[in-house]
């Protein structure tokens, strides 16, 4: 008796000592190496990539050739390419002045954007080829997709001819050019070393009106990380493939005019693998649980290089069954890598999880 009792009393002694807590993520790194490692340098190359495109595009107007229009369908390709990798960036300086729409009209079911793009051509309206007043119209008109139409659609080819009749064609080009440039440099600048944006993402404060605390700014970052992976699988891959081989729809797939569909969603999941190594959610997850990061790296790597050796055009990838089972077997890893992932961040960053990410609820 005398022993059970001893027992009894360490117990209730136990559970009167103070009870070690999780250390929770240290958010302010996370926000600083998401800036400094992931954030600012996607920003600086898509910036260096629309330059390129501008003047590559200007070039081609100078003088039309053949191998001019392929020197700026491969510099399209570079900003396309950059832009990807940002694209699941959906906060900050590219919310405000509708960026993000501006850059990149899509989804777009109903081709509105291919609509308004083929009246301006149709009617000539000389108001789409400056970029002032291209910046003042609608967002369809103003980027990477309407630019795409005007590289890769119908009477494109027509851009090498150096026919005045065809000139308007590449104004309107070179002024959607221009208009990217300008909005990626704008960017770039919201995001230097000392902007307010950056102070906002490094040191919120409680007047904050976006980021109160160092942990909504990991919050962000984590429904950009979840989001990405999600965008590709669901919206990326999973609206194209439909229900069957019958069913699919491939011109719901972004870029594929331009044969840069898988491109981009190889962009994305390079950007949701920034911010999970270089922004620290690696970090959280192997404090987490020890080495489940490698596992969460592999399928996103290994969905990354398959993604990026597709070399068939989307259109035939969705009609062909064996394809169509590759790329279902690349969703069910993508599925993996997002719910291991965000339930461990979510849990040692102390986050509400269970959102819909690309919703921003």
């Amino acid at each position: 008796m005398d022993g059970m009792k001893s027992l009894l009393l360490a117990a209730a002694l136990l559970l009167t000592l103070p009870q070690a807590t999780h250390a929770e993520a240290d958010h302010a790194a996370i926000a600083q190496h998401a800036l400094t490692e992931a954030i600012r340098p996607g920003y600086n190359d898509f910036e260096a990539k629309s330059r390129t495109l501008r003047e590559k595009t200007d070039a081609l107007c100078a003088k039309p050739s053949e191998a001019a229009l392929e020197a700026t369908k491969g510099a399209f390709a570079g900003a396309v390419e950059s832009w990807s990798k940002v694209e699941i960036l959906r906060f900050g300086p590219v919310n405000r002045e509708h960026r993000h729409e501006r850059l990149f009209f899509w989804p777009d079911p109903k081709g509105i954007g291919l609509r308004q793009v083929q009246r301006a051509l149709d009617t000539k309206d000389e108001t789409v080829t400056t970029a002032d007043s291209l910046a003042e119209k609608s967002v369809a008109l103003q980027g990477l997709p309407a630019l795409e139409y005007l590289l890769y659609g119908k009477g494109a080819e027509d851009m090498t001819s150096g026919d005045p009749e065809v000139g308007f064609r590449c104004r309107f080009a070179s002024s959607v050019a221009t208009n990217i440039d300008r909005i990626a440099t704008g960017l770039a600048e919201a995001w230097r070393e000392g902007s307010e944006d950056s102070k906002t993402f490094l040191t919120p404060g409680a007047n904050d009106p976006l980021y109160r605390a160092p942990k909504d700014v990991t919050l962000e970052l984590f429904k950009a990380f979840s989001g990405g992976i999600e965008l590709v699988r669901d919206a990326k891959l999973g609206k194209p493939l439909g229900e069957s081989p019958e069913r699919a729809r491939p011109r719901l797939a972004a870029f594929w005019r331009s044969g840069l569909t898988f491109p981009n969603m190889a962009g994305n999941l390079e950007g949701v693998r920034a911010l999970f190594v270089d922004g620290g959610f690696a970090q959280v997850v192997s404090t987490e649980s020890p080495g489940v990061e490698k596992s969460v790296l592999f399928d996103l790597d290994r969905v990354t290089k398959i993604l990026a050796a597709e070399s068939e055009p989307i259109a035939d990838a969705v009609r062909d069954p064996a394809e169509r089972d590759k790329l279902e077997a690349l969703r069910i890893a993508l599925k993996s890598a997002r719910d291991t992932a965000s339930t461990l961040i979510a849990q040692g960053a102390n986050l509400s999880f269970g959102f819909n990410a690309m919703d921003g609820d």
